[in-house]
C-alpha cells in the first residue's frame, strides 16, 4: 500500500532541516514520527481547562475554520468578544479565563474541540 501525506509549508521545513529535498532517505519520516510523538505526549499530560458547554461553543466559534497559528493562540483571549455566540458577560467572563492559560492549554482545549 502506498502512503502518501500533504507537504505543507511545515513539513517542507522539517525535510530540509533533515538534510533530503525529497525526504526519501527515511530522516523526514522517523523526524516526523519523532515530532508527532513528542506532541502527543505533551497533549496527554497537558490536562485541559475545564469549561462549561456554552464556553466550547464560543471558543468553537473563535477557532473553527481558521489555521491554529502563533497569532491564533496567542490572540484567542482577544478574539472571544469578537464573537456572535454568548452574551457580552460571557464572553468577557471566558476571555479573562483563557487569559490565565497557558500556550499549552490552549492547544489543549483546541484538540478537545475536534478542531
Amino acid at each position: 500500500m502506498k502512503k502518501t501525506i500533504w507537504i505543507n509549508p511545515p513539513l517542507e521545513r522539517l525535510i530540509t532541516q533533515c538534510g533530503n529535498a525529497k525526504g526519501r532517505d527515511g530522516k523526514f519520516s522517523r523526524r516526523l514520527g519523532e515530532v508527532v510523538e513528542r506532541y502527543e505526549t505533551i497533549m496527554k499530560l497537558t490536562p485541559v481547562p475545564e469549561m462549561t458547554d456554552d464556553e466550547k461553543m464560543i471558543l468553537g466559534e473563535v477557532v473553527s475554520g481558521s489555521v491554529v497559528s502563533p497569532l491564533t493562540i496567542n490572540r484567542m483571549d482577544e478574539s472571544i468578544m469578537y464573537c456572535a455566540t454568548g452574551t457580552e458577560a460571557e464572553r468577557q467572563a471566558l476571555a479573562k479565563k483563557v487569559a490565565g492559560w497557558s500556550v499549552v492549554e490552549r492547544m489543549a482545549v483546541i484538540e478537545s474541540l475536534g478542531i
